[in-house]
């Protein structure tokens, strides 16, 4: 371990700086930002790496933001739950930008290095420069060849290997070079897509990974974040106090036109609710995260068939911790912020997976009895109303267990004499009492 700067007479670290290498999607840096946000409170100079629509908020979490070398308009998000043409695209954007990142790096000799577990470029910045790194996970780890997470992600190998087969060549071709020309490790398809560190941050309760009091010591549970990054996104809208649904499908995975079809069909007109037909002016509230202009164009749903259904608000993005307050219910993919989110406001969860990782979550919420798996979208209405009745019924204690944050099991890996925050006084025997700004495990719920 690096040898750790003194600190100044004020007890605030001198200015070390920690290069967090993240991947441009919101579900994967809401997971870290409260993190991110702790280590600068702690007195380091943490610099995130993203992409310019995600800067306001990483620079409202007290991170300095850098932008990748790469042109946005090339990344490449469609089929992104296929893993040979993920792997692919992870490694061309490690060949493309690593040149640019190790120079900076070389530079400025950043004092830890920590990367998202799909940032194959920010390991490989620790690997060849000898720094101490971590790997942060957003997504349930694939504990082990044949465990339940790999059988989970395995089903989009499964589908997609034929359709997929050029992409792994193509990437052949692109693994020899790295390795070649950077002496890189373990480029495999498994450890690319699981990039591991020397300890591995887990954004998530170990409720949630299979197999988790087998991963040993490298690994480092810190429980859900999200809900506690600093949120600068605010709602254009007044959010419905009650009798409010909130749907969101994701940002990536959001093209279900089958699923949006019902949505539209069910929520969109009258129902009956014991026996009786909804009043016009009194049926359930829609808030709904859709970005029309876009994922409209990739389906045959016409944006005006949702324009004229008074009880929808459509926003392509939204503060959701703040619409989860009101919420009755949530139906979602069954991301690992979302659930967790939920989880934290109380809100039950009726989950239409569409990728592996979503239904290793939503199995697991389903089984914690914290939300229902849709399984038959005709009924989507009725499917709902017996989600929200999960409620009534849930176990408290798990909840809390669940949405309990460990910051202090992070922080010390930074530390060797352990991270004490910032000196806030000396109290009457001249010991120093520290200003701890990060959450630890008990939690109040909103």
């Amino acid at each position: 371990m690096a040898e750790r700067p003194a600190e100044d007479k004020s007890g605030i670290l001198p200015e070390t700086s920690i290069f967090f290498y993240g991947i441009p999607a919101y579900g994967h840096l809401h997971s870290n930002l409260y993190l991110t946000g702790c280590l600068s409170a702690a007195g380091y100079r943490v610099v995130y790496y993203s992409m310019e629509p995600y800067r306001r908020e990483i620079e409202a979490n007290d991170c300095e933001f850098r932008a990748y070398p790469l042109d946005r308009d090339s990344i490449d998000a469609s089929d992104g739950d296929k893993p040979l043409k993920l792997y692919r695209l992870i490694l061309e954007y490690t060949r493309d930008m690593l040149p640019h990142l190790l120079a900076e790096a070389e530079k400025e000799k950043p004092y830890r290095v920590i990367f998202d577990s799909l940032a194959l470029w920010g390991r490989a910045v620790g690997e060849i420069m000898k720094i101490p790194s971590c790997s942060f996970y957003s997504i349930a780890v694939m504990d082990r060849v044949g465990g339940n997470a790999f059988w989970a992600y395995a089903s989009g190998f499964s589908a997609s290997f034929l359709r997929y087969a050029g992409d792994f060549n193509r990437a052949m071709d692109v693994r020899r070079k790295l390795r070649q020309t950077y002496g890189i490790r373990k480029l495999g398809v498994l450890s690319v897509l699981m990039n591991r560190g020397s300890s591995n941050l887990m954004g998530y309760s170990k409720d949630f990974q299979p197999g988790g009091n087998k991963l040993g010591n490298g690994y480092v549970f810190l429980g859900p974040l999200a809900p506690f990054r600093k949120v600068i996104q605010t709602n254009d809208f007044v959010c419905p106090d009650d009798r409010l649904i909130y749907i969101s499908l994701g940002t990536v995975f959001n093209r279900d036109e089958g699923l949006l079809r019902e949505i539209l069909r069910q929520f969109g007109q009258k129902h009956p609710v014991d026996g009786e037909p909804y009043k016009n002016e009194n049926p359930w509230n829609i808030v709904m995260v859709w970005d029309m202009e876009t994922a409209g164009r990739n389906t045959d749903t016409k944006k005006d068939e949702w324009k004229h259904r008074d009880n929808f608000i459509i926003r392509p993005f939204v503060n959701q911790g703040e619409i989860l307050k009101h919420a009755d219910l949530f139906i979602t993919a069954g991301g690992m912020n979302s659930i967790h989110e939920a989880l934290y406001y109380g809100v039950p969860c009726l989950m239409c997976p569409q990728q592996g990782e979503q239904r290793l979550n939503a199995g697991q919420f389903e089984a914690l009895g914290f939300g229902r798996i849709l399984r038959d979208r005709l009924d989507l209405y009725g499917e709902a109303m017996a989600a929200m009745k999960l409620k009534d019924q849930w176990d408290e204690g798990i909840r809390t267990e669940m949405c309990a944050v460990h910051m202090e099991a992070a922080l010390q890996l930074f530390d060797e004499n352990k991270c004490k925050g910032r000196l806030k006084y000396m109290d009457k025997r001249g010991n120093k009492v520290w200003e701890r700004p990060w959450k630890t495990e008990k939690i109040q719920f909103l």
